[in-house]
């Protein structure tokens, strides 16, 4: 797996705290706070879900990044997005036609 480095500015309080927590799970504090970052990231997408898809409705996300994000699931949000472009632009020439 390629892994690329992100440097973090951090309080020495929270160095601290990180360096114990990681002591005593008896692992690296690297190791465990990449593992606490990968957890919380994972989080934070599953509690956005709905931001992220309108983001990409609007333009700001591409379908690469999309995917990045929900895996083959980018594929079925896909559809739905492009159905509900079509149906709601149908619903706009219908209400010119009335």
């Amino acid at each position: 797996m390629k892994e690329e480095t992100i440097a973090l500015r951090i309080e020495p309080k929270l160095k601290r705290e990180i360096e114990l927590t990681a002591k005593v799970l008896h692992v690296s504090p690297s190791e465990w706070l990449r593992t606490r970052m990968a957890y919380d990231v994972k989080e934070a997408a599953a509690e956005l879900k709905s931001q992220i898809v309108l983001e990409y409705t609007k333009g700001n996300l591409t379908k690469g990044e999309l995917k990045e994000l929900f895996g083959d699931f980018a594929d079925d949000i896909d559809f739905i997005v492009s159905k509900t472009k079509k149906d709601l632009a149908a619903a706009h020439e219908l209400a010119k036609q009335q």
